[in-house]
C-alpha cells in the first residue's frame, strides 16, 4: 500500500489521541522526576507509571483507529491491552499512596501476579486477552466526516474476567476515596480522587456496555477521561508544594528564631559568664583570663606589665549602716569611678565583695620600672577615690588600700600574681588604710610562714603541743598571791612559741574561740590538781581573754558554765582583757563584763595606760584589778620620779580597784612600786614563767616557807 494512504484515517480524532498521549508522557516524566527528588516518593512514581501506560494506551487507540489493515489495528490492540493491564496495578498502587493507606502485602502479590498472566496471555492469544476471534468491522463515521478503523470479535473468557477485574480494582479504589472522604481533615482531597475515578469509570462503562448496549458504533473515550487524572495530580502536586514550601518556610523562620534565641542565650550566658552581675565588669574569671594572655604576651615581647588589687576600707561598716542597697550603689558608682581614673588599662575587673582588679598593658622595659608605673597609678588611683561620691543625693567619701604586682616571673601563673598584689594589699591594710604597698619578695615568705602557722595552729589542739606556763604574783611584802597562766605552743618547727607569735593569726582565723576553751580547760584542770594538793588556797590564777571572745553574746554564760561543770567556782580565776576589747562596741562589750562579773569572775584590765580608755568609761565597768603596763615600770629607774606609775596606782586606789605591776626586773622597781602602793607584782624578778610541774614544785617550796597565805588585797 502506498504511503500516502496508509494514514487516510488519521484525522482529528487520532491527533486528539496523540495529544493525549503526549500530555501522558510529559506528566509521567515529570512524576518520575518529582518522585526521584522526593527521595523514591512511591505515590509519585506509581503516577508515573499510570501516566504512561495511559499514554501507550492513547497510542494504541489511535493505532486501531487509523489502522488500514486488520493486523495493523491487532498490533495495536495488542499493545492498548498490555498497557490497560499494567494500568490497573498502577492505579491501585497510586490511590493506595494517595489516600495514606498502604495496599496489603497478600493483595498486592495477588494483583501482580494476576497481571503478569494475564499479559503473558495477551502476548500469545491470537485475539489478544479480550478477544477469542477478531475481525475488521464497518468503519465509524463520526459527525464530522472522519473515518475510524472498527474492529469487532468474540470476547473471550479472560476478556469478561478481564473487564470483571476492571470493575473490582475500581470498587476497591472508589472504597478507598470514600474512606478518605470520611476523615474530616482529608475530605476535599477524598472528594478530588473520587471525582476523577467516576470520570475515568464511567469511560470505561462507555467503552464496554453503553456502546454495545446501544447498538451504535462510537469510539470509545477511556484515554480522554485521563486527563481529569492529570488534572487531580496537578492540583495535588501544587498543593502538596505549596504546602510543603510554607513547611519549609515555617521550619526556617522557625530555625532562624531558633538560632537567633540561641545566639542571645549564648551571649548572654558568655556576658553572665564572665562578667560581673552588679557592676558589668569582667569577673574574677575574665580577670584571670585577660591576665592569662597578657603574661603570654609579655614573655613573647620581653615587656612588663602590673596588676593593681583595690580593696575599699571599712565597706562593711557602709553596708551596716546605711543597708546594702546603697552599698550595692556604691559599689557601682567606685566602679565608673576606677574606670575613670585609668582609662588605658587592659581591663578593670570586680573580684567579688568590695575587691576590683586593675590590668596595665605590660610596656615597660623591665620590672623595676613596671612596678614603679603601677605604684605611681596606684597613687593616682587612691587620689581619685579619696574624692568623695554622691550616691542617691548623700555625698559618701570612702578610701581603698592597694596592693600592686608586676609580671611576668618566670614559673608565676595568674592567680599566683593576684596572691602576690593580695599580699600587698594586706601590708597597705596593716599600715593604716588608705595606702598603696608594691609586693615584694620577703612578703612571701613572711606570708608562707604565717600560712604554716596557722596550719599548725590548727593542728596543735588536736596533737597536743599547747602547754601552759605560770608566773607568780606577789604583795608589796612577798607573799604569794596568785599567778598568771600564759599560753605556750611547742611548735615542732620553730620550737617554743609565746602567744605574741600565733595569738593573732588565731584571731583572724577564729581559732581564738578553741584556743581560749583550750585554755579556760587547761587552767581548771591546774587549779583542781592544786587543790588536791593542798596548794592553791588563797590563790586567784589569772588568764587572758581576747577581745574576739567577749564580742560573743553567749560568751558569759557559756564560760561560766563551763569552769562549774570543771569543778571550779568562777571566783578563783581573773580574765584578763585589753582596752582594745573596749573600743568597738563599748555598750555591749559592758554587758558582757557585767555578766562576768555577776557569774563571781574577777576582772582586770591589762597593760592600762596603753590604750585609750577614759575615765569616764572606766567607771562604768566591773572591774576588780588594774594592770601598770612593762613600759611604766621599766621606767622606773632610781633617783628618776616616774609620775605615770604612781598615777595609775592612784587611779586604782580611787576606784577601789587592786593594781598589779607587771614586767617587774629588779629590787629596785618592786621597792618603788610597793613604796608607790601597789598591791601586786610580777615579773622575772618574783619568777619566771614555769612549766606546771616546775611552778608546782615552787609552789609547793613557797607554801613551806610561808607562814599564813595571804591572797589578794
Amino acid at each position: 500500500m502506498p504511503a500516502a494512504t496508509s494514514f487516510a484515517n488519521f484525522g482529528y480524532f487520532a491527533t486528539a489521541l496523540i495529544a493525549t498521549a503526549a500530555v501522558a508522557v510529559a506528566a509521567g516524566i515529570q512524576f518520575l522526576l518529582v518522585g526521584w527528588r522526593r527521595g523514591g516518593d512511591r505515590t509519585s512514581q506509581a503516577f508515573a507509571v499510570l501516566c504512561l501506560c495511559v499514554a501507550t494506551l492513547a497510542f494504541g487507540r489511535a493505532g486501531v483507529y487509523s489502522a488500514q489493515t486488520l493486523p495493523h489495528a491487532m498490533l495495536a490492540l495488542r499493545v492498548l491491552a498490555g498497557a490497560v493491564l499494567l494500568a490497573l496495578p498502577a492505579l491501585m498502587f497510586f490511590v493506595a499512596g494517595y489516600t495514606n493507606r498502604p495496599m496489603p502485602r497478600r493483595l498486592a502479590v495477588a494483583v501482580l501476579l494476576l497481571t503478569l498472566g494475564m499479559s503473558v496471555l495477551n502476548l500469545f492469544e491470537p485475539g489478544t486477552v479480550m478477544y477469542a476471534s477478531v475481525q475488521a468491522a464497518a468503519p465509524l463515521q463520526l459527525p464530522w466526516g472522519e473515518t475510524l478503523y472498527a474492529i469487532d470479535g468474540t470476547r473471550s473468557a479472560s476478556g469478561r474476567v478481564f473487564y470483571w477485574l476492571c470493575y473490582a480494582a475500581f470498587a476497591w479504589t472508589f472504597y478507598r476515596a470514600l474512606r478518605q472522604c470520611a476523615a474530616h481533615d482529608q475530605r476535599l482531597r477524598g472528594a478530588m480522587l473520587l471525582a476523577c475515578l467516576l470520570v475515568q469509570f464511567l469511560a470505561l462503562l462507555w467503552s464496554t456496555v453503553v456502546i454495545d448496549a446501544m447498538g451504535r458504533p462510537y469510539p470509545a473515550t477511556d484515554a480522554f477521561a485521563f486527563l481529569s487524572f492529570v488534572l487531580l495530580m496537578g492540583l495535588w502536586l501544587v498543593g502538596q508544594m505549596r504546602t510543603h514550601t510554607a513547611q519549609l518556610e515555617r521550619t526556617a523562620a522557625q530555625l532562624r528564631a531558633e538560632a537567633a534565641t540561641r545566639h542571645q542565650a549564648e551571649q548572654s550566658l558568655r556576658h553572665a559568664a564572665w562578667h560581673d552581675a552588679l557592676t558589668g565588669l569582667p569577673n574574677r574569671l575574665h580577670a584571670l583570663d585577660r591576665l592569662c594572655g597578657l603574661l603570654d604576651d609579655a614573655e613573647r615581647s620581653g615587656l612588663h606589665g602590673s596588676v593593681l588589687l583595690v580593696d575599699l576600707d571599712h565597706f562593711k561598716t557602709i553596708n551596716e549602716s546605711l543597708g546594702h542597697r546603697f552599698g550595692d550603689l556604691l559599689l557601682q558608682a567606685v566602679a565608673e569611678r576606677l574606670s575613670d581614673a585609668v582609662p588605658d588599662a587592659i581591663a578593670v575587673a570586680r573580684l567579688g565583695g568590695d575587691e576590683f582588679l586593675v590590668l596595665l598593658c605590660p610596656t615597660s622595659a623591665d620590672a623595676a620600672t613596671a612596678a614603679r608605673r603601677g605604684t605611681a597609678m596606684a597613687a593616682h588611683v587612691l587620689a581619685h577615690l579619696a574624692k568623695p561620691l554622691v550616691v542617691e543625693r548623700r555625698p559618701q567619701a570612702i578610701g581603698a588600700s592597694i596592693g600592686v604586682a608586676s609580671f611576668p616571673d618566670a614559673g608565676v601563673g595568674a592567680a599566683d600574681i593576684v596572691r602576690r598584689a593580695d599580699i600587698a594589699l594586706h601590708r597597705a591594710k596593716a599600715a593604716g588604710r588608705h595606702a598603696a604597698r608594691l609586693f615584694e619578695p620577703q612578703m612571701q615568705a613572711e606570708a608562707d610562714v604565717r600560712l604554716e602557722l596557722e596550719r599548725g595552729l590548727r593542728l596543735a589542739l588536736q596533737r597536743d603541743e599547747l602547754t601552759l606556763h605560770f608566773q607568780p604574783q606577789v604583795d608589796a611584802a612577798g607573799r604569794l598571791a596568785g599567778a598568771e597562766a600564759l599560753l605556750r605552743w611547742r611548735n615542732p618547727a620553730q620550737g617554743m612559741l609565746l602567744p605574741g607569735g600565733f595569738i593573732h593569726i588565731a584571731e583572724e582565723t577564729g581559732l581564738i574561740h578553741a584556743l581560749g576553751l583550750w585554755v579556760v580547760d587547761a587552767a581548771c584542770s591546774q587549779l583542781r590538781e592544786w587543790h588536791r594538793q593542798g596548794l592553791a588556797a588563797g590563790i586567784h590564777l589569772s588568764i587572758n581573754v581576747s577581745p574576739w571572745q567577749i564580742t560573743q553574746p553567749q560568751f558569759a554564760d557559756d564560760l561560766a558554765a563551763h569552769v562549774r561543770a570543771a569543778g571550779i567556782e568562777p571566783a578563783a580565776l581573773t580574765l584578763e582583757l585589753t582596752e582594745s576589747a573596749l573600743l568597738g562596741d563599748f555598750d555591749a562589750a559592758r554587758q558582757t563584763l557585767q555578766q562576768l562579773s555577776d557569774a563571781g569572775f574577777r576582772l582586770s584590765l591589762d597593760d592600762f595606760g596603753t590604750g585609750y580608755s577614759s575615765l569616764a568609761s572606766l567607771q562604768q565597768l566591773p572591774l576588780d584589778e588594774l594592770k601598770i603596763d612593762r613600759s611604766f615600770v621599766l621606767a622606773l629607774q632610781p633617783g628618776s620620779a616616774n609620775p605615770l606609775a604612781g598615777f595609775i596606782v592612784d587611779i586604782g586606789k580611787r576606784l577601789g580597784m587592786t593594781t598589779v605591776a607587771e614586767g617587774v626586773e629588779t629590787a629596785e622597781q618592786q621597792t618603788t612600786l610597793a613604796a608607790l602602793g601597789c598591791n601586786l607584782m610580777q615579773g622575772h624578778f618574783i619568777g619566771m614563767p614555769m612549766p606546771a610541774e616546775e611552778f608546782q614544785h615552787w609552789l609547793a617550796a613557797r607554801h613551806a616557807t610561808d607562814a599564813v597565805p595571804v591572797g589578794a588585797p
